[in-house]
């Protein structure tokens, strides 16, 4: 019997469809939250400083556990770690629902978060062992249905369960799921035995890098709000630094490290990585900006947003298993080229946004974004795992989550500070041109807005008053608007930057997974 497949010829499916509901909560976790902190906020009487932790605690907990699975999987066993996790994940959802206080909310979101994390190094590698490498593209494409689905849904369920039921519910609605999925895992998941022996923990490279990481997350997620160059942001970047640096010198005297970063020597896993990174801000950039647009500008509801985003989803689903096929077949350079491209420029369209975007504006980019996504997530994820032996799968598993974590992090401050100051210099822009009284912006401003007043009945005098009020209105309204068109296209020539790396994977046949450990190739 082929070693990918332990326990039959049938029985992978049966693993991809238990890893898929694994896999889907803790995604789901990271974007369901959001909308329903202001009625948390209301609920404990916690200010927007505090409250905040229940995002970043769940973040920094998630990319910290991340690294360790793979020493875990060795020395545990794949299915055990991914039961555990599961259940973990689904002890700390219980909590969460139960939390009498911010304090209590904050801690068992990390104990959520624990399980979450290292849930998905998991289910990566327990389907890149029970698939044959020509093979993971399909089952790639398969499990990032689940995995692009969540993020695009979270927004809108959440707000419909916050809205509708009780906050408390977002973390509730996790256990029937989670129930079903532990005894489906118990059921149907091989008991895969890691090859060799366990590794001796390697606790300086684990401090070291969940410093790095934890310190990174917090400057990344409140750089915005604290200023960029205050006190704590560039301690914190400090610590991150500090603990990068220690981490590279102790895997170099490390003889077993935490994490091999001889991985990266490996050049289809290099440039995979690369392009994982960019995919990552793409996709958290975009998640990030679309929202604030509708909800702030266009007064779209949480789960109006859901409906907008939804075709994105429904896309990837259809493109994905697709690309992940072709990817099997031909190799994964060209669906990733060409997805890097469709990325890129889905996010260009969006150079035009206005406040009377419609609906089918909205929807062909996303359509558009959703196919390109589609076609990158099943090859890069099977380039990944495919470039690397069977007994480095844990921990490439691991890399991939991580490079994706710290990179929706960055897409989201790079993005949100790109906003930020884009809408200071259009405000300053608009104001100069309506201190000319002369000018043509500042006629077609009044004239526009003169008209509106008179039609709804106002009076001479009143048209006067009013009309500077509608005025300033208007200026910071388009200030916002050209800020969003400027950072969707920033949001594009990062994407961009995918594309050579993309290029450079070469389409090879998989390493043969037997070997012993060495370095890649």
């Amino acid at each position: 019997m082929n070693s990918f497949y332990p326990q039959g010829e049938n029985h992978k499916w049966g693993v991809l469809g238990v890893v898929i509901l694994g896999s889907f909560m803790p995604i789901l976790d990271n974007s369901i939250v959001n909308v329903a902190l202001p009625k948390i906020m209301a609920n404990f009487g916690a200010t927007v400083d505090q409250i905040e932790w229940v995002v970043t605690g769940y973040m920094i907990a998630f990319a910290i556990v991340m690294p360790v699975t793979s020493w875990l999987q060795e020395g545990f066993g794949l299915k055990k770690v991914f039961i555990v996790s599961l259940a973990l994940f689904c002890l700390g959802s219980a909590l969460c629902g139960m939390a009498w206080d911010k304090d209590s909310l904050i801690a068992f979101r990390i104990i959520q978060a624990l399980g979450g994390g290292a849930l998905m190094p998991s289910g990566l590698t327990l389907v890149s062992e029970v698939f044959h490498p020509k093979e993971r593209g399909m089952a790639m494409g398969l499990w990032s249905i689940g995995a692009m689905v969540a993020p695009t849904i979270g927004p809108f369920l959440g707000g419909y369960l916050a809205d509708e039921v009780n906050w408390r519910a977002i973390f509730y609605i996790n256990l029937p799921v989670g129930a079903i999925t532990v005894l489906a895992a118990v059921w149907i998941l091989p008991a895969i035995k890691a090859l060799g022996a366990s590794r001796k923990f390697d606790l300086v490279g684990f401090i070291s890098l969940s410093s790095f990481l934890a310190a990174l997350l917090i400057a990344l997620t409140q750089g915005q709000r604290e200023g960029w160059n205050s006190d704590y942001i560039l301690f914190s970047f400090g610590c991150s630094l500090l603990g990068l640096v220690v981490f590279i010198l102790s895997n170099v005297r490390e003889k077993d490290p935490l994490i091999d970063l001889r991985i990266f020597l490996n050049h289809n896993f290099l440039m995979a990585s690369i392009v994982n990174f960019v995919r990552a801000v793409a996709i958290f950039g975009s998640l990030f900006l679309l929202p604030l647009f509708l909800q702030n500008l266009l007064n779209y509801t949480a789960f109006g947003t859901g409906v907008i985003l939804a075709p994105t989803a429904i896309s990837v689903a259809i493109v994905a298993p697709l690309s992940g096929f072709i990817s099997d077949r031909i190799g994964p350079k060209l669906p990733l080229f060409f997805g890097t491209i469709l990325v890129a420029y889905s996010l260009f369209l969006f150079k035009d946004l206005s406040l009377n975007s419609d609906y089918w504006f909205l929807f062909w980019p996303q359509v558009m974004r959703g196919a390109g996504l589609g076609l990158i997530n099943a090859p890069l994820m099977s380039a990944a795992i495919n470039a690397v032996r069977r007994e480095q799968t844990g921990m490439a598993s691991g890399l991939i989550t991580i490079i994706m974590q710290v990179g929706g992090a960055f897409g989201v401050a790079l993005l949100g500070t790109t906003l930020q100051r884009r809408e200071f210099f259009h405000y300053a822009h608009y104001l100069q041109s309506i201190n000319d009284a002369f000018s043509p912006a500042y006629l077609r401003a009044q004239s526009a807005i003169e008209a509106l007043l008179f039609k709804a009945g106002y009076g001479p005098a009143e048209v006067i008053t009013k009309g500077k009020t509608l005025l300033a209105l208007w200026i910071h309204r388009q200030a916002t608007v050209g800020a969003f068109e400027d950072a969707f296209v920033f949001a594009a020539l990062l994407a961009t930057i995918g594309i050579l790396p993309a290029l450079l994977i070469r389409n090879r046949p998989a390493p043969q997974n037997m070997k012993p450990a060495g370095i890649p190739e």
